[in-house]
């Protein structure tokens, strides 16, 4: 595996060229064909390519440009139409899975909108978006989670004049 394709972390990908200006800028296109998502049938034919452009990660102060040829097949078993999926890339947006998480971690973690938007090159609104995004997303993780049925207290202090019991017959002596 190259440098660069242990860099973008994105399985399945043939690197065509790569440029190193202002950004880094990656050329890509998939190692091989898909089987048809709708039947499974593995002689699929290539109806046309589009190029999908995504924000994909800063490495430095360089943000990484993912430009993707994207095939768009035809099942000629069940005459269905379908485009090639990546793992970590959703369709119809303009930035990877990990860009995005990279986004709300330092949201998260304390970096302002408007510094977000100068060195991500995201608007402010995009910023807030996906920070609900993941927020519902972490949301509904643990709502499904139940309430302990027993809680324990370990290593609490008492001074001489608490206790944690009382002995029998009122006695408290420290």
């Amino acid at each position: 595996m190259s440098p660069v394709n242990s860099l973008l972390g994105i399985e399945g990908l043939v690197i065509e060229r790569v440029d190193n200006r202002r950004d880094i800028h990656v050329w890509a296109r998939p190692r091989e064909r898909l089987a048809c998502v709708h039947c499974q049938q593995t002689a699929v034919r290539i109806k046309a390519t589009y190029r999908r452009t995504l924000k994909h990660s800063r490495q430095g102060n360089q943000l990484v440009v993912l430009h993707l040829s994207v095939p768009k097949y035809h099942c000629p078993g069940c005459q269905r139409y379908f485009r090639h999926r990546f793992a970590g890339i959703r369709p119809r947006l303009q930035a990877t899975e990990a860009y995005r998480l990279e986004v709300f971690e330092a949201h998260e973690g304390g970096v302002s909108q408007r510094k977000l938007t100068a060195t991500h090159a995201v608007s402010s609104a995009t910023v807030e978006r996906w920070y609900q995004f993941f927020i519902r997303q972490r949301v509904s993780e643990l709502s499904g989670r139940s309430c302990p049925q027993v809680l324990g207290i370990d290593e609490h202090f008492f001074s001489r004049k608490q206790r944690l019991c009382h002995e029998p017959g009122g006695s408290q002596e420290p």
